[in-house]
């Protein structure tokens, strides 16, 4: 399944709408996505993930790469981690980094 990739703002947040499978081949295209969003738009980014089915390791490179973006002068959250994504974040300690939420409504809330 591919990647499709949409954008939404809520409040002051941008967010990204991803649904499909991020893999070695949508990575590259999401990685770009998120630093163009981050450079043009926002520093207050949510990821949704709510319909994501897989995400490998070059998937969450994308999603480390916009973290660091924000790192010092904005923010960077996830919502909707599927309990696939869920693991990958577990077993990687990035669940520790990222800031999670259940719904972008609770992402962009708080």
């Amino acid at each position: 399944m591919s990647l499709t990739i949409s954008d939404r703002s809520a409040g002051d947040f941008h967010v990204v709408e991803l649904a499909g499978d991020i893999d070695i081949e949508s990575a590259r295209e999401l990685r770009a996505h998120i630093v163009e969003r981050i450079s043009d738009s926002s520093s207050r980014v949510v990821v949704d993930l709510t319909d994501v089915a897989f995400m490998d390791s070059s998937g969450l490179g994308a999603l480390v790469g916009g973290w660091q973006m924000t790192r010092e002068d904005g923010e960077f959250r996830i919502a909707g981690a599927s309990p696939v994504v869920q693991r990958v974040l577990s077993i990687t300690g990035m669940e520790q980094v990222f800031q999670l939420y259940p719904t972008v409504a609770d992402a962009t809330s708080s």
